[in-house]
This record gives C-alpha cells, structure tokens and sequence, in this order.
C-alpha cells in the first residue's frame, strides 16, 4: 500500500517496514493502549513487524494504517487507519492513536478528516464506524465533531481480565 495523503500539517504516510521502532514505542505504550480491546502492549520488537506486515500484506482488502508525520519536524505522532471492510455493505470500522504529548491539538480530526475522504472517494464507503470504549470521552467527542453519531449498539469485550463496553459510533458518509 502507498497511499500517502497530505494535510495542512501533516504527512499520513503509509505504514512501512521503516515504522518498525515507531509502532513498537506507540503500541507499548500504557496510556497510548488503555482503551485498546484487542491486543496486550507490545513487549518484542517482532511484534511490531507482525503488525507492519498485515497492513503490507493484507489477507482481507480495506486494511489501511498510515503514520502521521508533522511536516515542520518529520516528527512521528500516532496513527489511524481502516480495517474490517465490508465491500458489499460499503462500511468499514476506523481505528487511531496518538501520544499524549499531541492531545487537544487537533491533529487526529485533521487526520481523520483527510481518511474519511480517502474513504469515500476511493472506497465507496456508505458507512464508517468507530468501536469506541464508553470511559473514552476525549474519542468520543472527537468522532463527534466529525459527524459521528452513537448508533445504540453496544459490544461488550472481555479482555485483560476485565470488560470493555464499547459504544459503535456510525458515519453516514451520504450524509456528509
């Protein structure tokens, strides 16, 4: 995949095998990982070549995650991408992360903007969601301002010992 988009601040690029020590700083991180349901931190370098390699060499189509990189510094901030695409439904869910030194700057919503685009202009999407973990305010408000709307439907992952209730937030991308 090289899909590389741009926005006024940054360059989402496409996840390659030279992220390799930058997704294992994000994905071992504590904070970064608490709302994370899926997936313990990471603790071997070789898991962070795991992760790159399913998004180079996706088994499903729709599998997209791209780094952003603040233009003014080259710096690594977080990522966001696309899984779980359903071709015929013309939805698919987003995910994203950010290191706490970028929070409540609006990075992640130019972000996101710039892949629901991606999304619907290339894709076709009908439909955008977002799994999200109820005690994650500063996410939900974010896919709020995007346009994101609570779907009612609830999921309820048990993981690391303890349930995670998560709330699907849903983007009519006819709507937008």
């Amino acid at each position: 995949m090289n899909n590389n988009l741009i926005t006024d601040r940054m360059i989402l690029k496409s996840i390659s095998k030279e992220d390799r020590d930058f997704i294992f700083s994000e994905f071992s991180d504590t904070i970064i990982t608490k709302y994370l349901f899926d997936e313990e931190p990471l603790t071997k370098l070789e898991e962070a070549d795991e992760i790159i390699d399913t998004y180079l060499h996706p088994k499903h189509p729709g599998l997209y995650r791209w780094i952003l990189v603040r233009k003014t510094d080259n710096t690594k901030m977080g990522t966001c991408g696309f899984h779980c695409w359903n071709s015929e439904e013309g939805s698919i869910e987003m995910g994203y992360d950010l290191q706490e030194d970028f929070w409540g700057k609006g990075y992640m919503q130019e972000a996101l903007k710039e892949i629901i685009s991606f999304g619907m202009d290339e894709l076709h999407l009908k439909v955008i969601n977002a799994h999200i973990y109820h005690g994650n305010l500063k996410s939900i408000a974010l896919t709020e301002k995007l346009g994101f709307i609570n779907s009612e439907k609830e999921y309820n992952y048990t993981f690391r010992g303890r349930d995670y209730l998560h709330q699907v937030y849903a983007l009519d991308c006819a709507g937008v």
